[in-house]
């Protein structure tokens, strides 16, 4: 009597066990990746990629912008940095933008970027504030597609920039002098770009294509000072305006960046 007792309880049990599985929710399909982006619908992280492939570096991001506003825009930056940043005052690279798109609201007509670019934070023109960005002077070789643009589908612009940063991260600056315009390129084909840092003469200098286009932008502020922000970078940025009545849509840079070079004395030893 003892082991059919057992075998009722048993019997139970198992029939408790197999009630509260049936009342599970079944599965359903959350996502199978059908679509060529990451859908901002379904995950928080945007797509970025940097690697090294067949000989060249790829960096490549995707971002999706904020939906808590309709006034301003955002940014994200996605980049590798160069060693001993401070010994470094020229860089040259080839740059093939494989892919660009730039995003856009209907509801925030604020006009977005979508870059590859050479880029450093040379010197403070004040004194620099730690965890601040204030008064820190960059320069940059970018390849350029704003949302804005009138040039046809698939036309980006190689320009030079040295900006003076307004606030802690540096997304409000001044430019100073004027943009250098080293031309157009297309989506898919390469260009050498470069700058150098002539730091007697007070002035940044920017070509392409060893020549082919070249301008200089000189400055008078003190650059006694190192940067707060100590980088030079292979970079991509997007600008991403804040979008919260109307439908987003992305901004993408897809680049390839090989025959890096930088001056001499600030090359590592083979």
């Amino acid at each position: 009597m003892q082991c059919i007792a057992v075998r009722v309880v048993a019997a139970t049990a198992f029939v408790l066990s197999v009630s509260s599985v049936q009342a599970l929710e079944p599965f359903k399909v959350y996502d199978q990746f059908s679509d060529p982006a990451i859908s901002p619908d379904r995950f928080f992280a945007s797509e970025r990629v940097l690697e090294v492939r067949n000989g060249g570096l790829i960096v490549m991001q995707r971002a999706w912008p904020l939906t808590t506003s309709d006034v301003g825009v955002g940014a994200s930056s996605w980049a590798e940095s160069l060693t001993n940043p401070g010994a470094i005052t020229a860089m040259r690279a080839r740059v093939n933008v494989r892919g660009v798109e730039v995003s856009t609201c209907p509801t925030n007509p604020v006009v977005s970027n979508s870059r590859a670019r050479i880029y450093g934070y040379f010197f403070n023109a004040n004194v620099p504030t730690p965890g601040s960005q204030v008064d820190d002077v960059t320069a940059q070789v970018r390849i350029n597609r704003a949302s804005n643009s009138a040039d046809p589908p698939g036309v980006l612009r190689v320009q030079g920039l040295v900006f003076h940063c307004t606030n802690f991260d540096c997304s409000t600056t001044i430019t100073i002098g004027n943009p250098v315009d080293l031309g157009t390129v297309n989506v898919g084909t390469p260009t050498l770009i470069e700058f150098q840092w002539d730091k007697g003469g007070k002035t940044f200098y920017f070509s392409r294509d060893r020549g082919a286009y070249s301008g200089a932008v000189a400055y008078t502020e003190d650059d006694t000072m190192p940067p707060s922000t100590l980088v030079r970078q292979l970079s991509t940025r997007v600008d991403l305006p804040n979008c919260m009545g109307g439908p987003r849509t992305p901004a993408m840079v897809d680049a390839r960046f090989d025959n890096v070079q930088v001056n001499q004395s600030a090359a590592p030893a083979p």
